[in-house]
């Protein structure tokens, strides 16, 4: 299990005012709603809620609600008892139970089923749930932090979401702002990312270079907080001098991708895997589209062999001979096997709906 990044105050206007208001009911046990795009930070403001309260000597519990099937998500925040279903071979605790007297917090909770929605209006209103399958009624002290990349009120407006729970849920709002507008924030970040890891990869970076923190600071970084630590990632792994120079961010330097395809080969696999994991959608299609125009031989060695797997897991695609619609294709179609729904599909991916199901029905031309 990785660890958490640790938590930093971010010095933004922004983020301060988020941080006051947070400290203005910390001590108390209403419900918060963190809304902000995807990878903007919300777990983190969570744990920070956690971590400067009363509870902070209590469990901290995460679940994300899209991650689930509705009889699964179930399971994960109530229990179930043995026989429950098919697979409920003996009686499991809850998210609930194990984080009673701590803080549970709620990820993309939209994507709940209505079902799992009106047991949690029930746990909000009565403090009180049964597992499933079971009649015992069991009690909990539990501080409810929900957050959402999604228009909680036109999700609402839609009766994709209980009116009631999104009330009960909205006791506190906090919505945190992309980092394209707050950049003062990038530099803190990026500092706290490379000491992070440069002790993972054993490398004597102690910084950036001015100009690669303006490019930093100039990016729109659409996966936000996220994809600034996966970009900071890949250039600690890469870098060859003992501060981050602009040739070393592949999302933001085109040549790199070249240096990176020409050098692929002297990582060991796991920094492969590790490297291939932190580089951004664009990255990874513009690199398969160099190595879908050469000859066969490199794919047997380069990143596009690998594509990054669902829960941490790395999938492995037969891609010998594939051009880049072939590959975007099987990927595509792999990912519609694996996950519940389009949705989760295509964001394990990074791209929306229609894009994916471009890929996965992409035919080859009349010849």
């Amino acid at each position: 299990m990785k660890q958490q990044p640790a938590f930093i105050q971010l010095p933004s206007m922004s983020m301060q005012a988020i941080y006051h208001t947070i400290q203005q009911v910390v001590t108390s046990n209403i419900p918060i709603l963190i809304t902000g795009e995807t990878g903007v930070g919300k777990e983190g403001i969570a744990r920070y809620i956690h971590e400067t309260g009363p509870r902070s000597d209590k469990p901290f519990i995460a679940i994300n609600c899209g991650r689930f099937s509705a009889e699964l998500l179930q399971s994960e925040l109530f229990g179930h008892e043995a026989g429950a279903f098919t697979s409920a071979i003996r009686q499991r605790r809850g998210a609930f139970e194990v984080a009673d007297g701590g803080v549970l917090f709620l990820d993309e909770v939209p994507e709940m089923s209505l079902d799992a929605q009106k047991m949690l209006l029930r746990v909000l209103d009565t403090a009180a749930f049964t597992r499933l399958g079971g009649n015992e009624t069991l009690t909990v002290d539990v501080h409810i932090i929900a957050a959402t990349n999604r228009d909680i009120v036109k999700v609402v407006d839609a009766r994709e979401f209980r009116e009631d729970l999104y009330y009960r849920l909205n006791g506190m709002m906090l919505h945190l702002p992309p980092l394209r507008e707050r950049t003062e924030d990038i530099a803190p970040l990026v500092t706290t990312f490379i000491d992070e890891f440069r002790v993972e990869y054993g490398k004597c970076v102690t910084g950036i270079t001015s100009e690669a923190l303006k490019r930093l600071e100039q990016a729109a970084w659409p996966g936000n907080i996220r994809q600034l630590r996966s970009t900071i990632q890949t250039a600690v792994a890469l870098a060859t001098t003992d501060k981050l120079e602009l040739k070393d961010f592949p999302d933001i330097h085109p040549e790199f991708i070249q240096t990176l395809i020409s050098i692929w080969h002297t990582f060991p696999p796991e920094t492969q895997h590790a490297i291939w994991d932190t580089l951004h959608s664009e990255t990874r299609h513009t690199i398969m589209h160099e190595l879908s125009i050469r000859l066969p031989e490199p794919w047997q060695s380069m990143p596009a062999s690998y594509m990054p797997g669902i829960g941490g897991k790395v999938e492995s695609l037969n891609i010998g001979d594939l051009n880049q619609n072939q590959i975007l294709r099987a990927v595509a179609q792999k990912r519609i096997e694996q996950c519940a729904s389009l949705r989760e599909a295509a964001e394990s991916l990074n791209i929306d709906i229609r894009t994916l199901q471009r890929y996965a029905h992409w035919e080859e031309p009349d010849k």
